[in-house]
């Protein structure tokens, strides 16, 4: 779990700005409806993609080999979500749709765009040394 922790504050900082974008620019092509919409998905970008990445840090701590079918696991259920909250959003409230769609794919762009670059600034060692050396 360790490592999932250096990616995530940087990504939730970014998250944070780009709500308080997103908000801006929700509240001046949607209004009040937007300015609350559009950040609202990229809280749930963000929060999906922070709870995707704990479900495999914890599978990790099983077994390596569960990673991956944890990572798919995780990325059909997220999808599922937001399809299943995007098509509420529609049903409930049709005036804030675009803006909270926008806002989730706006969210995931830079979550995403976040922790491309925290990976490659990151001290990561490719290699396994042997001990005996």
């Amino acid at each position: 779990m360790h490592k999932v922790k250096g990616f995530l504050k940087p990504c939730f900082i970014a998250a944070a700005f780009a709500a308080s974008i997103a908000a801006v620019i929700g509240g001046i092509t949607a209004g009040g409806t937007g300015a609350w919409a559009a950040p609202a998905g990229v809280a749930l970008a963000a929060l999906g993609f922070a709870g995707s990445a704990a479900a495999v840090a914890f599978a990790e701590t099983f077994d390596l080999r569960l990673t991956l079918p944890m990572a798919l696991i995780t990325y059909s259920v997220k999808l599922a979500l937001v399809m299943t909250i995007l098509s509420i959003v529609k049903t409930a409230l049709p005036d804030a749709l675009l803006p909270f769609a926008y806002g989730v794919v706006g969210g995931a762009v830079v979550w995403l765009a976040t922790q491309v670059v925290w990976a490659y600034r990151a001290k990561i060692p490719y290699i396994e040394l042997d001990s005996r050396s």
